[in-house]
């Protein structure tokens, strides 16, 4: 007999806490101790049950957020990414553009009013069902990453930051992919105590935030 996770649910290993985000619903929650040790082997076996599974793991199963199935799960694997080595922070990006900056605001409203309108995994879907351009790995992807990291840095100067993190990075995602560039959008969560943050990332660079302060969190998901 074998598991698999019900779909929208995802999962990282955030301390010594196994983290979940529950998207359809838009809530995180973790497991206790001794559950969390059985989840992490039954992670390890891609959900095949072995003694103790139903009874640690009750709270899942009836909950919905374990199913029964007939075949191993793949969904068991901690969704990855490159690990950061820097961010752009520092980097020269050049003159001051107007247009780049309507549009990074534009931007930046609209998903912000996306949010408090529609559940996040719609909002999710929406952003990432927007066509990449080809050649969106090309070396001239570097200026097109420079242009748009200065007009979204300039465009948090002008709406703010704190407690916009997953607003800005779900504009600056949503752009940065409609012009071809194959930047990531990833939430991390880090517990103990529990916070959730987003970020943009572009190979092993972050562009919206700093490297120290993204390393502090495990990512959870990631929208490629």
């Amino acid at each position: 007999m074998h598991y698999r996770l019900r779909e929208g649910l995802y999962h990282c290993i955030a301390g010594q806490n196994v983290i979940f985000l529950d998207l359809p619903k838009g809530r995180y929650f973790a497991l206790s101790f001794p559950a969390t040790h059985i989840f992490r082997q039954l992670a390890a076996r891609n959900g095949e049950t072995f003694a103790g599974v139903e009874e640690a793991l009750s709270s899942l199963v009836n909950a919905g957020y374990l199913l029964e199935a007939t075949e191993r799960d793949p969904n068991f694997d901690i969704m990855g990414i490159q690990a950061p080595s820097g961010d752009a922070s520092r980097r020269d990006h050049g003159p001051f553009r107007l247009w780049p900056l309507l549009v990074a605001l534009y931007s930046d409203l609209l998903t912000s009013l996306r949010i408090r309108l529609h559940p996040l995994d719609s909002v999710l879907a929406r952003s990432g069902m927007l066509t990449r351009a080809a050649g969106g790995d090309e070396p001239d992807s570097q200026p097109e990453l420079d242009l748009w990291v200065s007009a979204f840095d300039r465009a948090a100067l002008i709406l703010g930051r704190t407690n916009r993190c997953l607003t800005r990075s779900l504009a600056m995602f949503s752009v940065l992919r409609a012009r071809g560039v194959a930047a990531n959008l990833v939430i991390g969560v880090r517990s103990e105590p529990f916070s959730a943050h987003a970020w943009v990332q572009y190979q092993d660079v972050v562009l919206n935030d700093t490297f120290g302060q993204v390393n502090n969190y495990s990512p959870i998901l990631v929208l490629r």
